[in-house]
């Protein structure tokens, strides 16, 4: 297999990016997750919980719903979990969250992968007699949603979503990426941190489409200057992939590892990888891996470098 030029972000910056857009367009995703625009976002809340280790819920919003206040809660989730299932983690967020703003928790999951969350619940249930338990939250498959409706009369916090959705018959595969960067260049135009704006639809779109296309189709946007290009290409390829890696733990590192391999070599058979990666606790030897992952020409390269802790350079 030829090696991959362009690399990809690391697996860390999908779910940043989308807690960005998240955040700067609440009352958009406010809107989608409830199904309705009559409501009132109040304000963003912190959503550090203290007692939870592994895990940091992602977008906390109180609204006014029906002249009641409520938690709006949105959890991104690039892939199915690795770890604890996903109902066990909601029900965590979800739980932490009533004790600290005693408010009812309208609670989302949105999956970003075409394959991701096919087989979630949307709830967890205890049925032990006298001890029964059910909380229930919405899972959203971006990969489930008309692209085109949203094409046509979608929100600015919802467009830089745009090519992981549903792609229209008339308009597959680099014809519809091109179809979602036109319409985010439409949106942002005159608009305060457009480049921001069209760096984010470029890194998600990453998540189906190979970058070569992305490239190809950020250089047809017409600007005066091309710095939302050098952006994408250099920094993106630089200072992005040092934040994104600065920000990972050492079980957030072996995760990326693992998707990211998923995701450059189509295959979930990684047990041969997965094993010895657990065992490694340095969190830089990691961090090189991860590098590793977006420059190794073959999954065999890449194991050979695990074992030997020779990385390409």
């Amino acid at each position: 297999m030829a090696e991959e030029t362009t690399p990809r972000p690391p697996h860390g910056q999908y779910d940043i990016v989308s807690k960005k857009t998240i955040q700067e367009y609440p009352e958009d995703w406010v809107a989608f997750t409830l199904g309705t625009e009559d409501v009132e976002v109040v304000e963003i809340l912190e959503t550090e919980q203290p007692t939870v280790q592994a895990h940091r819920a992602d977008s906390f919003i109180k609204v006014r719903l029906r002249g009641e206040e409520a938690i709006v809660h949105i959890e991104i989730q690039t892939h199915d979990s690795r770890d604890a299932p996903m109902p066990y983690r909601m029900v965590g967020y979800i739980g932490r969250a009533v004790e600290t703003h005693r408010l009812p928790v309208h609670a989302h999951l949105v999956y970003l992968h075409g394959q991701a969350g096919r087989n979630d619940p949307g709830e967890y249930v205890q049925e032990t007699p006298g001890y029964e338990v059910c909380i229930r939250y919405k899972v959203i498959r971006l990969a489930a949603m008309d692209g085109r409706a949203f094409l046509e009369s979608g929100p600015k916090g919802l467009l830089p979503f745009l090519p992981l959705m549903q792609q229209p018959e008339n308009a597959k595969g680099a014809a519809w990426l091109q179809q979602c960067m036109d319409a985010a260049d439409s949106a942002s135009r005159g608009m305060v941190g457009r480049e921001d704006y069209l760096i984010s639809v470029a890194i998600l779109s990453g998540l189906v489409f190979d970058y070569e296309t992305i490239e190809r189709i950020i250089k047809e946007i017409d600007m005066e200057e091309s710095s939302v290009i050098q952006h994408f290409l250099q920094r993106g390829r630089e200072e992005g992939i040092e934040r994104g890696l600065e920000q990972g733990t050492r079980e957030s590192l072996i995760e990326s590892i693992l998707v990211n391999l998923e995701i450059r070599f189509n295959t979930e058979a990684l047990q041969h990888i997965e094993t010895p990666l657990a065992a490694i606790q340095d969190i830089a030897k990691l961090k090189q891996l991860q590098r590793e992952t977006l420059l190794t020409p073959s999954l065999d390269a890449f194991q050979q470098a695990l074992n030997n802790g020779h990385t390409t350079n």
